[in-house]
């Protein structure tokens, strides 16, 4: 895993905003110090040598708890998570 950077603050539309040194893959999942996975990378903004990093919270994150922890590092994983779906059929 990769240091993302640092919590900025929580948007009104309940979406976490990170300031960063680079630029993530977006649909990386994010992760705090503790390795306990808060969400995914859902828009890159702002400038290009420290962007911010707007994160989708997972649905069972208390967003509460983020308003308290402004300057905490985040990690992002160096894979993207395996999506689930169908499989497609090889061709004979």
């Amino acid at each position: 895993m990769k240091i993302l950077g640092t919590i900025s603050h929580v948007s009104n539309k309940g979406n976490i905003i990170a300031r960063s040194k680079s630029t993530p893959a977006l649909g990386l999942p994010v992760f705090t110090e503790n390795k306990k996975r808060i969400g995914r990378v859902h828009d890159v903004f702002g400038p290009t040598k420290e962007p911010y990093i707007t994160i989708k919270p997972n649905r069972a994150i208390n967003l509460e708890k983020f308003e308290n922890q402004i300057g905490e590092v985040l990690l992002v994983s160096a894979k993207p998570v395996k999506k689930w779906g169908r499989k497609k059929r090889k061709k004979r």
